[in-house]
């Protein structure tokens, strides 16, 4: 995998209105690289004075193959950046309503073969780590990605990635991905079929290949009758992958200590072990319990009395008999 470039992206925006294509989503990737570029890890110098100037529209200059290899074609760029000029960003939130273009002008400099874009300074705060809350994604990834509906789950789950899951209602997945309008996304299974399990699909093949830090598994949530009202989106990454295999681990190695106990003081009787073996891996939530009271009980009790005592314990604490 290609060395990542970390962007950052606040959750306003990746919680936005929107539903841009792969390309035109791929030019913002861009547009957010070279805003942290000038604005967060570049300080701009005036004097003695160091400040990040963010109460002006921003212009920034892209080299043609950072934009045509978006598209096998310059009028494919242009297309979408024409596309971005003409879209709206819309934020609603408890602090304001704010209404405005993604990208002002665009520019295209034959002779010097370089592209300018405008971006106004209403958006910049959200282009950048201005919010104790932000997103953080790869640029790798992001250009990787063939479906927007990816584009936007890869963002949503980078926002998440921390806490592990989050939920979303299926009426506000419509809204966000602005698909409310059209009847075929009224119907549940219509939604995961073009949109969920194509995100889910695109973003765990790459995690599958090393191309991708994270992927989406998801489960109900709320139902009302049998209709299905929102959804859980669970994170998985590396870490929790390894996290599940040291706890697929950790609870093997308690059960053959639990089994290993028993052996040692229930003697000669095989098909008792078998079932206490079967019930600790049907219940591997009461197996850490059941190991701590055993090792207690034969810390403080005569070895003769062991026997007896565990068969006890594990018939009226755990119904093993």
């Amino acid at each position: 995998m290609k060395k990542d470039i970390t962007l950052a992206q606040d959750n306003e925006l990746t919680l936005s209105r929107h539903n841009f294509s792969p390309i035109e989503k791929r030019c913002l990737y861009y547009v957010i690289k070279e805003v942290r570029r000038l604005y967060i890890d570049k300080e701009i110098e005036e004097g003695d004075k160091v400040y990040k100037d963010l109460f002006s529209d921003m212009y920034l200059t892209l080299e043609p193959q950072q934009l045509q290899s978006l598209g096998d074609k310059v009028k494919d760029v242009y297309s979408a950046l024409k596309r971005l000029q003409d879209r709206k960003i819309e934020i609603d939130n408890e602090k304001m309503w704010l209404i405005t273009s993604w990208v002002l002008v665009a520019k295209h400099d034959k002779d010097a073969d370089l592209y300018t874009v405008q971006v106004s300074r209403e958006i910049l705060p959200y282009l950048v780590e201005l919010a104790e809350q932000f997103t953080t994604y790869s640029l790798t990834v992001a250009l990787t990605l063939k479906s927007t509906y990816s584009q936007r789950f890869y963002e949503l789950c980078s926002m998440y990635k921390n806490k592990g899951a989050f939920f979303l209602t299926l009426d506000k997945l419509r809204y966000i991905f602005k698909l409310e309008e059209f009847k075929t996304y009224q119907n549940t299974a219509e939604l995961k079929r073009r949109v969920i399990d194509v995100a889910q699909k695109e973003l765990q093949e790459l995690y599958d290949e090393g191309q991708c830090d994270l992927y989406f598994t998801y489960r109900v949530k709320d139902k009302k009758g049998k209709k299905i009202m929102s959804y859980w989106f669970d994170i998985q990454t590396r870490k929790t992958d390894e996290q599940k295999r040291i706890e697929v681990q950790t609870t093997a190695e308690q059960i053959k200590a639990i089994l290993q106990i028993v052996k040692t003081f229930v003697k000669n009787d095989k098909k008792y072990i078998k079932r206490l073996e079967i019930a600790l891996h049907l219940n591997p939530s009461n197996v850490t319990e059941i190991l701590q009271k055993l090792r207690i009980k034969v810390n403080d009790y005569p070895s003769g009395d062991i026997a007896p005592i565990i068969r006890y314990v594990l018939r009226e604490d755990y119904e093993i008999v």
